[in-house]
């Protein structure tokens, strides 16, 4: 490798673990226009592709990366990955085009603004007109409104002309311009709604909203971060561990969840629903399939018949129900005919999820609780420590299950580590500890109605992944690798201990994936499912951010 390239791969991949995509994408597409047959910057470029939706892009990618490394396993599993998502992809257009980048750090960012060809042609116009006028400056003022509305326009129209006549720095300087004003457009939308912003036009809801938790110290996890994101469009959110007829107010719309853990909430619910106040209730779990085995079964299971008697009738209370995956939502559609998916999410509220994590000096391969039972760790306890004796720089970390951590008793101390369970707002630390998440899940009914969350929140945190083949995890679109059968498992966590850049390239991918599920993004889903129980919405204009 050339001193040229290898100093301008250190500098796109600072960018990226500054998460300055802006400037990680423009140093690396450069790099493939100036070396076409590099492998990591195609693979790397093919991973920002995938992250960002755009099957079509990736696949040609990684077919390129494919020539160059046939027998590279991983580079076959990123191309079925994109085959899923083929259809979703652009234009035929070389992924180092710069339109095709400008999209493509539109997706990641999760900025709403595109800029329309048609108002680059409308820029050219106007930009003729008045550098063709007797009196440009006369000309500029009757046109503010119109030149204001095309900046990001006229911005686009000179960064072309300024590439095409060979001024990159000045095509960079612009850019950096153009990014700016979208960060700050965007700033202005969070801080003043305003009537004339039509691109995210959404429903604001005009009622009071009452979130019924049956345990006010134990919020579900889903709900527990939902009343401040709905707040942001203005709704009136109210949270009680109970409802009392002529004590308290009445709400318009009641949300509550996995509400048959405390059947008292029943008589309050059933209050509700008798004075006609629509009811919407979220399972974050498939309680009918819940083994008796799991760890919240004796909590929240179903089997007492005092819970599995709450449960049915809060189901039939219910107008409608919420759930964070497809295989949950087919599961109930034979006792509610109302069935909404809304995925779990994660909030920037909570700054320990941006939270830069501390280096650590072991590569920790962990398991949370949280992601399966004891026995499904059991399925690769071999491999896993198979890797550690391996790999003298390796060290198995369990959260929250102090029974699967004695499973690695045989190892050293200093070869293991555990870790409590702690309050969900502190989750991200412990996840934080984690350099690589494994997921092994048995192929149960209750494994496969699973949500993809852990993957999800893993993410959020940067740390690549390898799991087991249920459905959820499969539409998970990036951050890891699955695992089709146990023996791959071995293969697998060789790879992902041994490539420090494939860790970081998964790593980055799952961060990209999970910005789409930051509850800015997910409110807007709960909102529009609120709007469907009742009539009380207006027309809301409102950018909430990335």
């Amino acid at each position: 490798m050339s001193t040229e390239l290898q100093a301008r791969k250190i500098i796109g991949r600072t960018y990226l673990n500054d998460n300055r995509l802006a400037e990680a994408l423009e140093i690396f597409s450069k790099i493939l226009l100036d070396f076409p047959d590099d492998l990591e910057t195609i693979l790397i470029l093919g991973n920002f592709y995938l992250a960002s939706g755009d099957g079509k892009t990736a696949k040609s990618l990684y077919l390129q990366a494919q020539k160059l490394d046939p027998d590279n396993k991983t580079i076959g599993r990123q191309i079925i990955m994109a085959e899923e998502i083929e259809d979703s992809g652009d234009e035929e257009t070389s992924p180092t085009d710069l339109a095709a980048v400008t999209r493509l750090l539109q997706r990641l960012t999760g900025k709403t603004r595109t800029i329309d060809e048609g108002d680059i042609v409308r820029a050219a116009f106007l930009l003729d007109k008045i550098i063709q006028s007797e009196n440009p400056a006369e000309l500029v003022a009757k046109h503010l409104d119109e030149i204001d509305e095309l900046l990001p326009a006229l911005i686009e129209l000179n960064i072309r002309q300024a590439n095409a006549d060979g001024k990159t720095e000045l095509a960079k300087a612009l850019r950096e311009l153009q990014l700016n004003i979208d960060s700050q457009l965007e700033t202005k939308d969070l801080d003043t709604p305003t009537q004339e912003n039509t691109e995210t036009s959404v429903l604001k809801y005009q009622g009071n909203i009452l979130i019924l938790h049956p345990n006010m110290d134990e919020k579900s996890n889903r709900l527990g971060i939902l009343k401040p994101s709905l707040e942001v469009y203005g709704c009136q959110v109210s949270e009680a561990g109970e409802y009392i007829p002529g004590r308290d107010p009445m709400p318009d719309v009641v949300i509550t969840g996995n509400s048959h853990t405390n059947p008292k909430l029943l008589e309050s619910l059933s209050a509700l629903s008798a004075a006609g106040i629509p009811i919407m209730l979220d399972l974050d779990t498939d309680f009918e399939k819940q083994p008796v085995s799991h760890p919240d079964y004796t909590s929240k299971g179903l089997g007492t018949y005092t819970r599995g008697s709450a449960y049915t009738s809060i189901l039939r209370l219910a107008d409608m129900v919420t759930v964070p995956s497809e295989m949950l939502a087919i599961s109930l559609k034979g006792v509610s005919k109302n069935v909404h998916v809304i995925p779990s999410g994660w909030s920037r509220q909570n700054e320990l999820w941006e939270k830069s994590s501390v280096a650590h000096s072991t590569i920790n391969i962990g398991w949370v609780d949280v992601s399966g039972q004891i026995e499904d760790l059991v399925l690769i306890r071999r491999y896993v420590i198979r890797i550690i004796r391996e790999f003298p720089n390796t060290r198995i970390a369990i959260i929250g299950n102090s029974q699967a951590y004695r499973l690695f008793e045989n190892l050293p101390e200093h070869r293991r580590m555990y870790l409590p369970l702690v309050a969900y707002e502190e989750f991200p630390y412990l996840l934080g500890q984690l350099d690589i998440l494994v997921v092994p899940l048995r192929s149960t009914p209750y494994n496969l109605s699973l949500a993809d969350t852990v993957l999800m929140e893993a993410g959020v945190k940067g740390i690549p992944w390898i799991a087991s083949p249920i459905p959820s995890f499969r539409r998970w679109p990036a951050g890891g690798i699955i695992s089709e059968s146990l023996n791959e498992w071995h293969l697998n966590l060789r790879h992902l201990v041994m490539d420090r850049e494939l860790r970081a390239n998964l790593g980055f991918s799952g961060m990209a994936a999970a910005k789409t599920r930051e509850m800015g993004q997910l409110s807007r889903m709960w909102l529009e499912s609120i709007t469907q129980l009742t009539d009380k919405v207006v027309p809301f204009q409102y950018n909430v951010g990335k």
